[in-house]
């Protein structure tokens, strides 16, 4: 029979395999190095690895391992670690006898790589030499659990009295019937013999609330579930308000808003805040949490000054609402609505910027660094350290930026995820926090590093787990939890680290439309708010609505944003319409100069100062110049509701000729003419000025008529036969002389005399003896 190549067998004649060659040798040498090589990768010994067939996959119907309690977090070379552990079977087969086992990697982790391959080791990789193992004691059906406890002194850890301090990996291991069900993997920590450089390690945690909503209710309620005990703040203040080593970068609004709440747990919490700040490293964002980095990308400046909110107003500074209900538009500027706030911030550091994104770009560096801030921090993942430095430097970095040098905090990535990890994180993430730190001040131990652990802003807390992580910090020995302070006046280490990304927009960040969108808004109502005296008055109320919804809390809410950037433009527009050009019907204009009555209405509660402009669309009518007015503040009847004013303005025009000419009419800022404050108005004035001409000189005429007919009435009277020639009012005619007068001529010389002077006569008048006739009584000659 042929032997088959795959029986095993040599075929007839074949010579034997050596493995005595220099060839063979060199190949067995090889694969020892290999292995070799694996297991310092991984941590462990040279042992070889459990076969597959030993271990069964892991999925979400499987057999969990949960470490619920591993004590001490910290070893001493004459110590006992007692770890418990919680073995759940998800599966749908019953456990018939399973186990679980204590396995130890004896030799101490130096390196942060090395900690994290064996952290990442898959379930059926090495788990070390076994050192405790116990079995459940009973079968586990589908859907049960069962604790274990497992012991082991520190002799049989390999963290006696002669062995070196610092991380060793263990693992826990469930199996049943041979086979491994599940694992966790963490590590036991020896305690130092004697004083180490201990690492410099800061915390910081922000402070900012929920979105600022329009409407009051909707906010206080969200102010009051926030501060809550099981609420994001009010989780953040038990976790970190008697642990004065971690830093507060806090909205000085959000601190504000919860003093003059109207719910008193809300008032106790802002009460906790301010009175938790003693030894503490503080540091006030800009009020309300503008978001630096859309700002930035918009080529926008970031507001300041922004007023807080008081008692005089809602807790809501977004709102329109004042605590009477009244609205605030209509009551902006009358400066006796609300007291001045005070800052509870008032002291704290205001040079260190907080950007949304973990990993800021250049454009929001720079613009922070243009608002006043000197440092800013960044997140996990950015200004990393070059891969091939072999320690890790202190957390801090120049940026260069147009606007100057910046000192950055940069956040460890594995210290902040640890330190912050919640629920479900257990003991392992505690371990791992003291591993790290021990291996980062065993890296150099004459050079004292200091690093930092930026909680994520939107962290939430699990006050028990991370105050325990706090204290196993501060007692093991080689940790020592410093104020952020101190890590900002760190001389940057000279390590090439990564840039910062040029200009990267952040999800969920604010458009630039709708930020220029309110931007043009606060410009157009600071315009307008020169006609009054004190123009601060009118704008100061509205501030904040214009800035909440650029919150860095609205980048998880974008519809809820664009009804507050919807509410704040109303809210302005509501006050620019405060002053109106009351509309009228045709004037009638038939004068060549003569003052225009204007209607100006207010619903300020100012007195405004305006010019009023017209301007006419035809040369027939012409405004010299305007006419300056102050129009009286609106006031409020006995039921609150507002009384508007109104006032008539004469503005002097000039008509020519005569036409219909339709006037349009404007209301301009008397300190600014150029700014118009009103929507402006159009009525027709019917020009007639020519009547006036017209009518003066028929009147002249008629009056010259009626002189001079007058005249001649009176001048045809006067030379009635009975008035002699020569004679006036003041000197009669002399006496004619008697027929018997000596001298008298008789009657028919006076006829012929009379008849001769005036040249040919044209009547003839005959008088008789006796007296002459009536004048009328004429007779044709």
């Amino acid at each position: 029979m042929t032997p088959s190549s795959r029986s095993g067998a040599r075929p007839p004649g074949a010579a034997p395999v050596s493995l005595r060659g220099p060839s063979a040798r060199l190949l067995v040498a090889l694969l020892l190095t290999l292995v070799v090589a694996a297991g310092l990768l991984l941590g462990g010994t040279t042992a070889a690895p459990p076969a597959a067939a030993d271990t069964v996959p892991e999925g979400e119907d499987a057999v969990t391992l949960e470490l619920t309690s591993f004590a001490p977090t910290v070893l001493a070379p004459d110590g006992t670690l007692t770890v418990t552990a919680r073995v759940t079977n998800g599966t749908e087969q019953t456990l018939g006898s399973p186990a679980v086992t204590l396995g130890v990697d004896r030799r101490a982790l130096r390196t942060r790589s090395a900690l994290e391959s064996w952290t990442t080791t898959g379930l059926d990789g090495r788990v070390g030499a076994t050192v405790a193992s116990e079995d459940v004691g009973r079968p586990l059906a589908p859907g049960q659990s069962a604790d274990v406890t497992l012991s082991a002194t520190a002799a049989e850890l390999g963290l006696g009295a002669g062995n070196d301090w610092g991380p060793r990996g263990v693992a826990v291991a469930v199996s049943d019937g041979g086979a491994r069900l599940a694992a966790q993997r963490t590590f036991v920590l020896r305690a130092p013999a004697s004083e180490v450089s201990p690492v410099r390690l800061s915390v910081v945690a922000a402070l900012t609330g929920p979105p600022v909503d329009p409407d009051p209710v909707a906010y206080d309620d969200a102010l009051s579930a926030a501060v809550a005990s099981d609420g994001r703040l009010g989780r953040l203040l038990a976790a970190t308000g008697e642990r004065p080593e971690v830093g507060w970068v806090a909205d000085p609004a959000l601190l504000a808003a919860a003093a003059v709440a109207a719910d008193p747990a809300v008032n106790a919490w802002g009460d906790a805040v301010s009175g938790a700040t003693a030894g503490r490293s503080t540091f006030a964002l800009r009020a309300y949490d503008p978001d630096v980095a859309a700002f930035a990308h918009a080529g926008l400046a970031l507001p300041e000054g922004t007023p807080l909110p008081s008692s005089g107003s809602s807790s809501d500074p977004a709102s329109g609402t004042t605590t009477d209900g009244t609205t605030g538009a209509a009551d902006a500027g009358t400066g006796t609505a609300a007291s001045t706030p005070s800052d509870p911030t008032s002291g704290w550091r205001t040079d260190l910027a907080w950007p949304a994104d973990a990993v800021p770009d250049l454009a929001t560096t720079t613009l922070a660094a243009a608002s006043g801030a000197t440092a800013t921090v960044v997140g996990p993942g950015g200004l990393a350290p070059d891969d091939s430095l072999t320690y890790t430097p202190s957390g801090v970095a120049t940026v260069t930026t147009a606007a100057g040098p910046v000192t950055a905090v940069v956040a460890d990535p594995v210290l902040t995820a640890l330190l912050s990890a919640g629920d479900g994180s257990g003991v392992s993430a505690t371990q791992r926090l003291l591993a790290e730190t021990a291996v980062i001040a065993r890296e150099r131990p004459a050079d004292q590093r200091h690093v930092l652990a930026a909680l994520p802003r939107s962290w939430e807390p699990e006050p028990g787990l991370f105050t325990a992580r706090l204290d196993a910090l501060r007692d093991s020995g080689w940790v020592d939890l410093a104020p952020v302070d101190q890590l900002l006046g760190v001389e940057p280490p000279a390590v090439d680290r990564a840039a910062l990304p040029e200009d990267a927009p952040g999800e969920g960040e604010i458009g630039a439309a709708e930020l220029r969108s309110l931007d043009r808004s606060r410009a157009e109502l600071a315009t307008f708010a020169t006609v009054a005296a004190d123009p601060t008055a009118l704008t100061r109320p509205l501030e904040p609505a214009f800035v909440t919804p650029t919150a860095v809390a609205y980048r998880a809410a974008p519809p809820s944003r664009t009804l507050a950037v919807q509410q704040a433009e109303q809210r302005s527009a509501a006050v620019r319409g405060g002053l109106s050009v009351e509309t009228r019907s045709s004037f009638f204009f038939v004068a060549e100069q003569e003052d225009l009555p204007v209607r100006v209405r207010s619903t300020l509660t100012q007195d405004a100062t305006v010019q009023v402009v017209l301007r006419p669309d035809d040369p027939r009518l012409r405004a010299p110049e305007r006419t300056t007015v102050t129009i009286p503040a609106a006031t409020r009847d006995a039921d609150g509701d507002l009384v508007p004013t109104e006032a008539s303005v004469g503005v002097p025009v000039e008509g020519f000729g005569s036409g219909n000419v339709t006037v349009e009419v404007e209301l301009v800022s008397a300190a600014q003419p150029q700014v118009r404050v009103a929507e402006p108005q159009q009525f027709v004035v019917r020009v007639r000025a020519d009547w006036e001409s017209v009518g003066t000189v028929v009147v002249a005429v008629l009056l010259v008529i009626a002189l001079f007919a007058g005249i001649w009435r009176t001048v045809r009277r006067g030379r009635s036969p009975r008035r002699l020639a020569g004679a006036t009012l003041d000197q009669p005619s002399p006496r004619e002389p008697s027929a018997g007068d000596a001298g008298a001529p008789g009657p028919s010389a006076r006829a012929s005399v009379a008849a001769g002077e005036g040249g040919a006569p044209d009547r003839q008048v005959d008088v008789a003896p006796g007296g002459p006739r009536h004048p009328d009584a004429e007779r044709p000659e």
